[in-house]
């Protein structure tokens, strides 16, 4: 099963990738490595949606992959899920795309731009249903919002928050989605919760416990995943 591994940064992952052998790099930030007698790819996306997708459009044209796990972090909008705790993303949307006015946000979807039912949207939403055959997560399942900007409180998502009342909110989430639903790639997006959004500009650094988190989240993600298959 060719499976490829996705964050936004080196440090999430360094715990993980230090545990691992090298076999040939593939690119910036991409490379195969051994785990366990088996092969895996990893790459480091880089921060923000625009970013995110150019590098994981190109590894899947690179290579056919059966799945992708998406290793992210987020900021709760609620007071579930709590901080530190690990989420399972089963959809998401773009919060940011649209226009402000004075009156209120106007997303594209909103001002007849896009069609809402327009694949792979579902009523403005991304909606994960390219789950794994035989993997079954464990953590909470979450809708989550996407924007470049985190901002840090509710009031600064204002209309957004509506759409679909998201229990997250992370930079990347919809990026990395939206690629995999029109590549029909199997995507597991699972995201470490830093905190509520209200410290979120406080809490851009990722921590040791939080490597640590993902390290054993993944690990036992992998052996799931390599024990179905």
């Amino acid at each position: 099963m060719e499976i490829l591994i996705i964050a936004g940064t080196f440090s999430s992952l360094q715990n993980f990738i230090s545990q691992l052998v090298l076999i040939e790099n593939l690119g910036k930030n991409y490379a195969r490595f051994n785990y366990q007698n088996k092969e895996l790819d990893v790459l480091i996306s880089g921060t923000g949606g625009s970013v995110t997708s150019y590098h994981l459009t190109k590894a899947l044209t690179f290579k056919k992959y059966d799945a992708v796990i998406h290793l992210g972090r987020c900021f709760s909008l609620k007071d579930q899920p709590e901080s530190a705790c690990i989420v399972n993303v089963i959809d998401d949307y773009f919060g940011d795309l649209g226009f402000d006015t004075d009156d209120a946000f106007s997303s594209v979807f909103d001002l007849g731009i896009q069609a809402k039912n327009e694949h792979p949207f579902t009523n403005e939403i991304l909606e994960n249903n390219l789950s794994l055959p035989g993997f079954r997560s464990e953590y909470r399942k979450v809708s989550g919002i996407s924007c470049n900007t985190i901002p840090t409180n509710l009031f600064g998502l204002a209309d957004m928050y509506l759409k679909n009342y998201p229990d997250v909110i992370s930079r990347d989430g919809a990026s990395v989605l939206y690629v995999c639903l029109l590549e029909k790639v199997h995507l597991i997006q699972l995201f470490y919760v830093v905190d509520r959004i209200e410290n979120a500009n406080e809490k851009y650094q990722i921590e040791e416990d939080e490597s640590l988190r993902l390290t054993k989240v993944l690990q036992e993600s992998l052996d799931q995943i390599f024990d179905v298959d």
